[in-house]
């Protein structure tokens, strides 16, 4: 029997264990997926999750924090280039780090039909999800701005993101604002300046939060939903050695979710 799970913090809504462990049942695979709420990682945390799962998801806050701990991991190329990763495998003899966040984001926006080419994008935040999507964005040929409020060389502040907002087609939010513990937060940004933009990303999903309301009602938007689907099944074929077809699959799962988004 093979035993996943997910770890995070809060972690107070998780659709991760709905889709595995679908799939799981799927295709006759005696394995369960469940939620691990863990607040402060430490290598002894991890070492006790390792050998007691056969594979785990990581989220908010852990994706980048895991790389850091005193562990001896295989890492894949993604992962090290990208700074992040939301996906650990245990075999007998290694511990392996992907990232399929990067590949989930790609699949998403090819199934709603949106062209990156020349886009100007905007990812609000700057931890291991909007690291993933900027190294997906790489690939294309795009303009894609990272606005933070702990502002970097490779990030702008949301003041100069204001300056910005007549120009982007993308926005992409990957902040954490909108969730249960943050659901009256706001960003420094009025949806109103975005005079051309095409298209509102929200990673997240569930999220009940006034600020996000003017983009969602003004603009083509989606939530989390379609990218977590992507790469949960780039995850599970990971773990599993399968080879599920993401797109053909997606369409499933989508409505095995769908009802219960509220």
């Amino acid at each position: 029997m093979g035993n996943y799970g997910i770890i995070g913090w809060p972690l107070e809504k998780t659709y991760s264990p709905i889709i595995q462990n679908y799939l799981f049942n799927m295709n006759n695979l005696d394995s369960k997926y469940q939620p691990f709420k863990i607040e402060n990682l430490t290598t002894e945390s991890v070492d006790t999750l390792i050998a007691d799962l056969n594979g785990f998801n990581i989220t908010i806050p852990h994706k980048e924090k895991i790389l850091n701990l005193d562990i001896d991991f295989t890492i894949d190329e993604h992962v090290q280039k990208i700074g992040s990763t939301n996906t650990v495998k245990r075999t007998d003899d290694k511990i392996e780090l992907f990232n399929t966040d990067f590949e989930g984001f790609t699949l998403f926006l090819k199934k709603i039909g949106y062209d990156l080419n020349k886009k100007n994008i905007l990812i609000l935040g700057s931890g291991g999800s909007s690291k993933a999507i900027k190294y997906a964005l790489s690939t294309h040929k795009t303009k894609t701005h990272v606005v933070s409020r702990n502002q970097t060389d490779e990030t702008i502040s949301y003041v100069n993101a204001k300056e910005l907002a007549p120009e982007i087609d993308l926005v992409i939010n990957t902040t954490p604002v909108g969730m249960s513990h943050l659901s009256s937060e706001s960003l420094d940004l009025d949806a109103n300046q975005f005079t051309n933009l095409e298209l509102f990303l929200n990673i997240g999903y569930g999220y009940k939060n006034s600020f996000f309301e003017k983009f969602i009602s003004e603009f083509e938007s989606y939530d989390g939903i379609g990218m977590l689907i992507c790469q949960a099944v780039l995850s599970f074929n990971i773990w599993t050695n399968l080879n599920l077809q993401v797109l053909d699959i997606y369409d499933e799962l989508y409505k095995l979710l769908e009802s219960q988004n509220d």
